[in-house]
Parts: structure tokens; sequence; C-alpha cells
């Protein structure tokens, strides 16, 4: 019952009004003429015949794709290697098609049938649709906040708050009712400060400045859950539209050299914006499985989440969580139904953030090192290496 309820509602509102984010069910025919009024009213003959004829393109670009298996849009498959132009190309022409489906109920469909003919090889598939439980998942910002503030926001510069409260009034009014959505964005921005970190990391090795190999080690492990992450949100639907991707992919560039720049500058106050953000993740999780618990209860996990939490590479994952004392038992969640995926999100999100104060603490001189004992001393004291050197 909450399945049909929750597809007739997508499919209401997907009749009523479009947005940005408006989802296109596989049966759509794509990038129909222009309206009859339109195609009299205006344009030359030439221009008129162009976009009657631009439904039919699409529809032999289906059926091409059709006839070399391809059944619907797939944002990120399991593609062949290639150069940058191979692999830039094929999602261009991916991502082009997407936007040329978007387009056809709109008054941008004429200039949509212009790009189909000046890029033939969009490739016109029609979307995903996220599972129709999705449709009835609720988070309510307010209580969000409201967990925030009883929490306590970490302190931090005012310029760095001052981005950090803009992404996520943006995040808030843009994936308004749509959780799933916004956390597939999340996790997308969420990875990119462990790749700003290793860059710099790497950079300073390169030069000679300076050697934690433990530390890049540890990004790479929390880099690799929140990886997890995003397939899970994935797996969920979470990437289906085309406007989703567009915005996620290009904040994340952003954020990317934000926080090079901010780690060049001062390594703390960059571990203090990703700090920010876990915590942020943290208090939207447990909002979401406190609101949601009833239908996530009924739910399988997906298989991506089984094969992370109970038979991937576990040394990995425990790698990440340094906020774990020696005598505490290994963190081996369960993983029965969507309900423990998510809750298992949360307590992910929660050992990013000890260990992200751990790292701010630590390059601020105000903590001890954010490496367990047993890192600290994986490649020896160069003492001994001395020593022996001289024997």
């Amino acid at each position: 019952a909450v399945v049909a309820s929750a597809g007739a509602a997508a499919s209401k509102q997907g009749q009523s009004d479009f947005r940005p984010w408006k989802q296109l069910s596989p049966d759509t025919p794509p990038l129909p003429p222009p309206p009859a009024a339109a195609t009299a009213g205006g344009g030359s003959d030439d221009e008129v015949a162009a976009a009657n004829g631009s439904s039919a393109d699409a529809a032999a670009a289906v059926a091409a794709a059709s006839e070399q298996g391809q059944s619907d849009f797939t944002a990120f498959g399991d593609d062949e290697p290639g150069n940058a132009w191979t692999l830039g190309s094929k999602v261009f022409h991916r991502e082009l098609g997407q936007l040329l489906l978007l387009l056809r109920d709109t008054p941008l469909a004429g200039f949509a049938g212009f790009l189909q003919r000046a890029f033939p090889g969009a490739v016109l598939l029609p979307p995903r649709s996220p599972p129709p439980f999705v449709a009835s998942l609720t988070l309510d910002v307010d209580k969000v906040v409201a967990r925030e503030v009883a929490r306590g926001v970490p302190e931090s510069s005012p310029a760095v708050k001052a981005i950090f409260f803009a992404l996520c009034w943006s995040l808030d009014r843009l994936y308004e009712g749509r959780p799933i959505q916004k956390f597939w964005v999340l996790e997308t921005v969420a990875r990119l400060p462990y790749f700003s970190y290793t860059t710099v990391l790497h950079l300073y090795e390169s030069l000679g400045w300076w050697r934690t190999p433990q530390i890049r080690d540890i990004h790479n492990a929390e880099e690799n859950n929140e990886l997890h992450h995003l397939l899970i949100m994935e797996s969920l639907g979470g990437d289906c539209a085309w406007f989703d991707r567009f915005a996620a992919q290009h904040a994340a560039i952003v954020y990317y050299w934000l926080v090079v720049l901010l780690f060049v500058a001062d390594p703390a106050l960059a571990y203090n914006f990703s700090l920010l953000v876990e915590e942020h993740a943290y208090v939207t999780y447990a909002e979401f499985v406190e609101e949601n618990k009833e239908i996530l209860s009924q739910v399988p996990p997906p298989p991506i989440a089984l094969e992370y939490y109970l038979t991937g590479d576990l040394y990995y994952f425990d790698k990440f969580q340094t906020g774990r004392r020696g005598d505490e038992p290994t963190r081996r969640p369960p993983c029965e139904s969507l309900l423990d995926v998510f809750e298992n999100v949360r307590d992910d999100e929660l050992e990013h953030i000890h260990t992200m104060r751990a790292c701010q603490d630590w390059w601020s001189k105000r903590g001890p090192s954010p490496l367990p004992e047993p890192e600290r001393s994986a490649l020896g004291k160069r003492e001994d290496w001395l020593k022996w050197s001289e024997r």
C-alpha cells in the first residue's frame, strides 16, 4: 500500500508541475514537436520542419540504443577505460541526451531539437526511476536544525561558517521533500575533501617537505567509506535526475579546489570545514532514521550495503575509525534491512566526526596524533634504520 500510494503521488506531481529534477517514465515519447500554434505563428519553413522532425530522430536514437541492449540511462556504468577525450565524450553525449529529454515538454523544445541535430551522438535513453517507496520518505529540515543546536555547532572561523551555512541552506531549499537525492548530493561532495587532503600531501612528499603516508592511508579509507555511502544512495535512485548530477558534480569540483587552498593555507581550518560537514551529515541521517523507521525496516538492504558492511574489505572499514580506543570491540554493524543500512551510515558519519576533530586538533597543535598506536609505528623508527646502516 505504501509503495502504491507513493507511486501515485509521484505520478500526480510529475503531471502537475515542471521542475528541473522532474523524472521521466521509460515510455514517455522524447522531444515532441512544438505546439501547432507555435509552428503556425513563427519561424521559417525549414525551422518548423526541423523541429517537427526532432521527435522522429529521437525515436530512432532510442531504438538504436535498444538494439545495443541498453534499456535505460545509467550515469555511471561499467565503461571501458579510455583517455580523457574518450571518457569525456561518452559522458557528454549521455548527459546531453538526458538534457534533451528533460527539455522536451518545455518552451525550449525547439532549442532541444537544434541541439539534437548539432550533436547526433546524444544518447536518448529514458532515465532510471527511484524505487516507488522512496517518494514516501521524509526529512524535516527544522528538526535537523534543532538537533544541530542541541549538539552544538563546532567552533570555526566566520568565513568557513558562512560558506558552510550557505551550502546547507541551498541544499535544504533545493531538495526539500527529496531526502535520497539530497543524500546523494551530500555524499558526492563529502568525498572530495579526502581527495584534496591526499593531493596536497602527495605534493608535500614530492617536494620533500613532509611525509606521513599513514595519514594518507586513513584519508583513503575515509573516502572509501563515503564512496560506499554514495553507491547506496545511487542504488536508491539518488542520481536519476540530470539536474542533481549536474549540481552535485559541479559543486564537487568547486569544493575540491576550495579545500585544497584551505589545506595549503591552514590544514586545521580545512579539517574544521569537513568537521562541520560531517556533523551536519550525522544529525541529518539521525533525523531521517527517526522519521522513516517503519518504511525502512520493511525494505531489504541493497546488495552494495551487504557487500560493504558484511563481506567487503573490513580492514579498510576499520581503518578510518581512528576515534575507537584499543580496548573497544571491533565495530561490526548488522545489515538486515534498509533501516540497518541508514543507521550504519549515520554511525559512520559519527566516526568521521571523531577523526576530523582529531586531525584538526593535531595540526593546530592542540591534541595528540590522530593515528592509532599501531599506525604510528608501522614504518618503524628512523633511529633503528640508521643503527642498522652503521653495522
